[in-house]
């Protein structure tokens, strides 16, 4: 089994989430060059980039977790990402930079690695960003939405219809 690298970045809120229920927020993999390989990474990644304009991909999952396409403000991003968790499930850099994809034994390492985060954070949803994962993810005991990645194409309409679909269902239990 896999052990845990990139440890997830958990929002000091995600125990008590304004939706009601866990959201772990699932991205596909990080790119960096071997001095950047840390288990923080992905803590330094969303804490140089989630709370701030610049960065596209951050800024659209912001608005998908706020469920609101409009402008957020640095304020309103601090505290969308208070309430969630977010995971990479790829756990070693795929490459020094975008638009490099995973080997096939890239994925299948991370299934021991996403089991053992899944079951430290229980999530009860995770909204998992980008259609290619999909193959590639194990049976767990949550509730799945996959939404476009959010540099691919992602639609706000339904990626905020597929995500508070997903949430409504765990409340409906």
């Amino acid at each position: 089994m896999t052990q845990i690298f990139f440890k997830p970045y958990v929002g000091d809120k995600y125990y008590e989430s304004h939706y009601g229920v866990r959201v772990m927020v699932l991205g596909e993999s990080h790119y960096g060059d071997a001095e950047d390989l840390s288990p923080d990474y992905t803590q330094f990644v969303v804490n140089e980039h989630a709370f701030c304009a610049g960065s596209p991909f951050f800024t659209k999952l912001t608005k998908l977790l706020r469920c609101e396409a409009g402008a957020v403000s640095i304020e309103e991003r601090h505290e969308a990402w208070r309430h969630i968790a977010f995971y990479n499930y790829i756990q070693e850099f795929v490459g020094d930079a975008g638009r490099i994809r995973p080997t096939a034994a890239m994925w299948e390492e991370a299934v021991g690695a996403l089991k053992e985060v899944v079951q430290e954070l229980r999530p009860e949803v995770i909204l998992v960003l980008g259609h290619q994962m999909w193959e590639w993810l194990p049976e767990l005991p949550v509730e799945w939405a996959c939404v476009k990645h959010p540099s691919g194409g992602m639609s706000y309409a339904d990626a905020i219809s597929e995500f508070q679909g997903a949430i409504e269902r765990v409340h409906k239990r």
